[in-house]
């Protein structure tokens, strides 16, 4: 379904009614306000830099922001690290408003986005910063990262902690082997 610049997915749909008939602490409502607040970030310094956006996909893995990013690739970078930023400013606003449940999920948001995978923030800032060098050691590192996702993963599953984890390190895992993979075709 599309309306104007954004674009929702039927996993999307899906995923937010699984989540919605899990939740039983009322956390997703706070979940989606860091959310939107994180997204919020990417936009405003797209915007200041001189970018533009195309469109907004929701997926079941997340905001696809499609936009005309600035030329200058700090500025890049910079469009990339706001989400994180704004995730962090969020926390420490919530945190000191005494809201400590949207402070968590907050960070947690902001701290997942930071892993230097491709698909994520951090390993799309990382790539713009190294600007096609480095090739191994990006990969290196979002081999680590990965690992460390699906080790989570399944120490969660063995624990009783649930399988989340484990299907969000294999989605971010596979999307992550497909970036680098076409990274690579293209040189």
């Amino acid at each position: 379904m599309t309306r104007g610049r954004v674009e929702v997915r039927d996993g999307f749909v899906v995923l937010l009614a699984a989540l919605w008939c899990a939740d039983r602490t009322n956390v997703l409502p706070l979940v989606l306000l860091a959310a939107a607040v994180h997204e919020g970030g990417h936009l405003l310094v797209l915007h200041l830099s001189g970018g533009r956006l195309r469109r907004l996909t929701l997926t079941c893995c997340g905001a696809v922001l499609h936009c005309a990013l600035p030329a200058e690739r700090c500025a890049r970078a910079a469009v990339c690290l706001a989400g994180p930023a704004a995730s962090f400013a969020l926390t420490a606003l919530a945190e000191g408003c005494g809201g400590y449940r949207l402070a968590g999920a907050s960070m947690l948001l902001g701290a997942f986005n930071l892993l230097p995978l491709p698909p994520l923030d951090g390993g799309m800032a990382l790539a713009h910063l190294c600007a096609g060098s480095a090739q191994p050691v990006r990969a290196a590192l979002a081999l680590l990262s990965g690992a460390g996702l699906l080790f989570g993963g399944f120490w969660l599953l063995r624990t009783g902690g649930g399988c989340w984890l484990l299907l969000i390190g294999a989605l971010i895992g596979v999307k992550s082997a497909k970036n680098l993979a076409n990274d690579i075709k293209m040189r």
